[in-house]
């Protein structure tokens, strides 16, 4: 019998650091084992791609050993510009020909050569187009060769990983599909980037990386601060505008794509979240209601919550965790 059968971590590495997440499955719930961070050097990991396959196994293997995490049943979360997510619709198919169909059709909207991308989809929806029943799909593309590197970083140090991931995607496994009801936009701050997936209805419509860096543009370092982050009110007010011209334009395509005039909240996650007053600055500029999502809603923590001040850095792994569990 495998003892490890109910454990699942969950990682998410970006250009700062590595972090992971352990939950295991016994009765009474979904519970937490641990969650770990731990810092990388500059450049060994360049928006969100491996550059130094050696140095990043050596800083997970540092980060397994001095944890004593389960080596198998690892789930990895990318989040990078090799990565592409189009939406698209297909004739509603029985689904032992939808992987055909999908294979069939997908570089018609995918604007590189998918000979050397890995793919993968999700239905999301249906609709009708002349009078035929279509199937909403969500293609995912991703460069093979960068997710090789990731293989092969884990893979070298005998860790198993069962699945890969989007980052973004991963997200919305750690809150009730209540809370994705209507037109909601979740956006998730890391160190180095965001990213932004929009709802509709409980499945995702949209889903882009924001081009920002949170570091660069706050001097925060997350890893440092255990609970919530403060800046001055003229940084803060800059970085919010910085933020909410990056989620505009996406609501902006979503609207104009899906013939939708009304957003009906905000949901934040993710490292820069923990900013104190980022909330009500984005919903003074954006006139939408913004809220915090609470990663932990469908696990088993103490009171104390062993994330502390932190939970929110967590939530992409939190997700992939979950998913690990299924």
């Amino acid at each position: 019998m495998n003892i490890f059968a109910n454990r699942s971590i969950g990682v998410e590495l970006d250009d700062y650091e590595i972090r992971a997440v352990e939950l295991h499955k016994r009765a009474g719930g979904i519970h937490l084992s641990g969650c770990y961070r731990i810092s990388l050097p500059p450049e060994i990991v360049k928006d969100g791609k491996i550059t130094e396959s050696q140095v990043v196994s050596e800083y997970l293997s540092s980060l397994w050993s001095g944890n004593k995490l389960n080596k198998d049943n690892i789930t990895l979360g990318l989040s990078n510009q090799d990565i592409l997510i189009r939406k698209t619709a297909m004739p509603a198919v029985p689904k032992d020909r939808l992987d055909l169909l999908v294979a069939n059709n997908a570089q018609d909207y995918i604007p590189t050569p998918l000979e050397n991308a890995v793919l993968d989809y999700m239905v999301v929806g249906r609709s009708e187009e002349d009078g035929t029943e279509m199937l909403d799909i969500l293609l995912v593309a991703a460069a093979s060769a960068m997710i090789e590197d990731f293989y092969q970083c884990f893979n070298s140090l005998g860790y198993g990983i069962k699945d890969i991931k989007v980052s973004a995607l991963s997200i919305a496994d750690t809150v009730h599909k209540a809370n994705l009801d209507g037109n909601v936009v979740l956006v998730d701050i890391s160190n180095n980037h965001g990213n932004l997936v929009i709802y509709s209805g409980g499945e995702p419509m949209l889903a882009r990386q924001l081009r920002i860096n949170l570091v660069e543009a706050t001097g925060l370092i997350p890893s440092d601060a255990h609970n919530q982050m403060e800046l001055m009110d003229i940084v803060l007010s800059t970085w919010a505008q910085i933020l909410y011209n990056e989620i505009r334009a996406s609501i902006q395509y979503f609207q104009a794509q899906e013939d939708v005039q009304v957003v009906d909240k905000i949901l934040l996650s993710g490292c820069g979240s923990r900013i104190i007053g980022l909330d009500k600055e984005l919903e003074r500029i954006s006139g939408i209601a913004v809220e915090h999502i609470d990663p932990v809603e469908k696990i088993r923590t103490s009171k104390s919550r062993p994330f502390g001040g932190q939970v929110a850095d967590f939530a992409t792994c939190i997700g992939l965790a979950l998913a690990g569990l299924e």
